[in-house]
């Protein structure tokens, strides 16, 4: 539930105000609370699918399959690719100005003038 702008903290305000109309409703997101505890969003999937899992059970089982075998599957599969986020943005990341600002290509990562004909 929303709080009512006189309830909102000067922080809140000045959030509200810089964020694009749309983007309000979600600004929970960004809370400390909300990343920290994110994780038992996936996991009550997990039992859910498990739950699901003992009224249909599988035709026809592989031979990997144990009780709650997919759920447990895709949970750890989907940690691992958010985990792997931070990783892979330090691998894949660039400067800033990577592109340069237009004009000139930047000396430190142009290939201009290197051509070997």
């Amino acid at each position: 539930m929303a709080k009512a702008p006189e309830n909102l903290t000067e922080a809140e305000l000045e959030e509200r105000t810089n964020a694009h109309p749309m983007a309000v409703p979600f600004l929970f997101l960004g809370r400390e609370s909300t990343i920290k505890n994110f994780i038992w969003f996936p996991f009550a999937g997990m039992v859910i699918c498990m739950a699901l899992g003992l009224i249909y059970p599988p035709h026809h089982k592989a031979p990997w399959d144990f009780f709650g075998s997919w759920a447990v599957i895709g949970f750890a599969a989907y940690s691992f690719l958010v985990l792997s986020a931070g990783p892979l943005f330090k691998l894949l990341a660039r400067d800033e100005d990577y592109y340069g600002e237009g004009g000139l290509p930047d000396p430190d990562y142009s290939t201009e003038g290197d051509h070997h004909d």
